[in-house]
This record gives structure tokens, sequence and C-alpha cells, in this order.
């Protein structure tokens, strides 16, 4: 059997597709991170159901509930979404529904056996997973698919990430039925920091799926002047996952006041006066990282603005990073003197994620032809061929 090449047509139709599901993320990170600030977290003691129901009676009308169920529901339905994507990438069609049969077979099977309710779930959940790869790769095996090899390693990637994602909230839940920040260090703790850093690992996975599916991809063209940009990019993109983690483990130590006061500490110095864990992570936070990451984000914007003079589609990105990069730190400024609205806070969060995602957006298409070595060999070649 011979695949045939997408069309034209589908092409368009799976980028717009890829754009939509990365707008749904953006929604789940401003619902999860509203959920986080407002320490609705663990208004359900139990994954992954709610009190052992998958429509807790009363859930709407309690706030704290509203939240979090209200976040479940949005990751189930931003899961499904990539695992579309996925199959669609993959031009298996059938994975989607075949894998919820397999799930289904393999529940019911657990019912029968009487198993309790949370296994039940969790053998229908992970068996349809497993089903769902499963038939991706007999599908390669079969007619192997015509898109490059790094948008389908992508795409399994981003649907690997949303499982990965999925089990480190579940895994938060269970470690700290308690919904306390007693034994901050303990396990708990650092599943909550490391869920929220990979919601941003997602969707860095999910822009660069994109872009590379969008049909401005292929008519990017080959300069030399834009290696600077792509490595300076590179550079800024993980100086700001990192101040982003900084921030993530600030906010789930509690630790969003510990410096109520900005630019001067609260005795009207520089630097703190008082010594602690928290100062010492507020600090790193809230004044070394973020003068470092305000000024990469400048100076790459103004290099791809000096460097890619007339390729709108690197000057457009490097406009709205100084638009991203202004509001944030008013965000953040607008953070501390209200003293942590959760609101502010929330979209404090959401835009540093719009940051960094424009920022790999930007650094992927200065990427296209003239970054790295290694990236321009493994993308050059397979766009050559799949464009032609």
């Amino acid at each position: 059997m011979n695949n045939p090449s997408p069309s034209p047509a589908e092409n368009s139709w799976l980028a717009n597709y890829a754009k939509l599901v990365v707008a749904l993320t953006f929604v789940l990170i401003f619902i999860g991170g509203h959920t986080t600030t407002s320490g609705a977290g663990m208004a359900f003691p139990d994954w992954p159901m709610s009190h052992g129901q998958f429509n807790p009676d009363g859930w709407w009308t309690d706030g704290m509930q509203r939240l979090e169920h209200g976040h479940r529901y949005m990751a189930e339905a931003t899961g499904l979404a990539i695992g579309i994507l996925c199959a669609w990438i993959w031009r298996a069609g059938r994975a989607v529904p075949l894998a919820f049969l397999g799930g289904a077979a393999v529940a019911g099977a657990a019912v029968l056996a009487q198993l309790d309710k949370p296994t039940v779930v969790h053998a229908g959940l992970w068996s349809s997973v497993i089903f769902f790869l499963f038939l991706l790769w007999r599908r390669a095996r079969l007619d192997p698919c015509p898109r490059p090899g790094m948008v389908r390693g992508l795409a399994i990637l981003a649907f690997l990430g949303v499982c990965v994602q999925a089990v480190l909230g579940g895994m938060r839940v269970i470690h700290d039925p308690a919904g306390t920040l007693a034994g901050a260090a303990g396990t708990a703790t650092v599943l909550r920091v490391v869920h929220g850093c990979f919601a941003q690992f997602e969707l860095c996975v999910l822009v660069a799926l994109a872009a590379l599916l969008s049909p401005v991809w292929p008519r990017l063209h080959a300069t030399t002047a834009w290696r600077g940009v792509a490595s300076l990019g590179w550079i800024t993109a993980g100086v700001l996952f990192l101040q982003l983690a900084i921030g993530a483990t600030m906010r789930h130590l509690g630790a969003g006041l510990a410096i109520p006061t900005y630019p001067l500490m609260p005795d009207g110095g520089w630097l703190p006066a008082v010594s602690s864990s928290l100062i010492h992570l507020n600090f790193a936070h809230t004044r070394l990282g973020s003068i470092l990451a305000t000024v990469l984000v400048l100076a790459l914007a103004w290099r791809a603005l000096a460097h890619a003079r007339g390729e709108t589609r690197l000057t457009r990105p490097a406009m709205l990073l100084l638009a991203l990069v202004a509001v944030q730190f008013t965000l953040g400024l607008l953070v501390i003197w209200k003293m942590r609205p959760p609101i502010l806070t929330t979209l404090h969060v959401v835009n540093g994620a719009a940051l960094l995602a424009t920022v790999v957006l930007l650094t992927a298409r200065a990427s296209r032809s003239t970054g790295p070595v290694a990236v321009a060999r493994m993308i050059r070649p397979q766009f050559a061929g799949a464009h032609a």
C-alpha cells in the first residue's frame, strides 16, 4: 500500500487544528494556574475520579470544587485533542475510536472481575493509551506516513507528554490527600512543581509542532543572518524556562510575597536583610531572574528585527515579544504591589507561558535553515522531500 502525500487542503486544516490545540493548552494553563493560585488544587482528595465519581454532586456550586473539577475536565478535553492531532499527523484516523473501544473492553473486564472503581478507571484509561500507540505503530508498519520524521516524532512526544502530565497531576493529589504544605520538601511539593513546569514543556512541544505544520514553514528562506537569532533564541528559551520553574517553585511553596515590596526591600535596601530559603527563592525570581529574562528577550527581539528585515515571519513574533515582556513585567509588579490577587497572579503565569511560546516560535523559524547544524540536518532534507 502506498500512502499518498497529504493534499494542500488537508495540510491547511491540520495546521489550523494544531493552532487550536495550542489555544486549548493556553486555556488549560490558565485554569490550572488559577486553581493553584486560589488554593483549590486539593478540592478533591482522590484521582482519577472526584469523590469517587466522574461527576460529583454539587461540584458546580462550590467554588473550589468547580475550579479543580473544571481543571480536570479541561485536561481531559485537551488530552483528547492532542491524541486526535497525533493520529491525524500519523494518518491513523481510526486509532482514536479503536483505542477507546479497547479501553472500554478492558474496563468492562475489570468490572466483571469485581475490581474497585479506581482500578477499573485506571485499567480502561491506560489500556486505551497502549492501544493507541500500538495502532500508530501498526499503521506505520503497514503503510508508512509520508509526513516528515520530525513532525511525527514531535506528535508522539506531545501525546506522551500529556499522558505524563496527567500522571504528575494525579500523583500530586494522591501524595497530598490533606492538601497542606506540610513537609515542603516532600514528594507532594516536588510533584506540584514538576507538574507546573511540565505544562510549559508540553506547550513548547505543541508550539514547535504547530510551527512545523504551518504553511509558513516551507516558505522560510535560508540566510546566514538568522544564525545569531536562532542561537540567542535557544539560550533565551532555556533561561525563560528556568525562570518559570523558579516561579512555580516559589508559588507552590507559598513564597510569592516573601519579599512584599518592589524594587526596594521592606527596610529600604536593595538586598534582603533577613536570610531564609523562601526569601532567597523570591529574590532569585523577582529580581535576578526577571532582569536576566527581560534583557535576553529584548536582545532577541532587537536581533531579530535587525537581522531579519523584510521577513515578517520573524519580525512579527519579535514585535510580539516586546509587547509580552512589557506586560509580563507590569503584571509582576502589580502582583507584588496588590498583594498577589488570584486573577493577576494567574495572568502573570499565562503571559509568561505566552512569552516562552513566542520565543520558541521565533527560534524555530530562525532555525529553519540556519540554526545549529544538527537541527538543520534533521529538518531540511525531510521537508525538502515533503514539499517538493
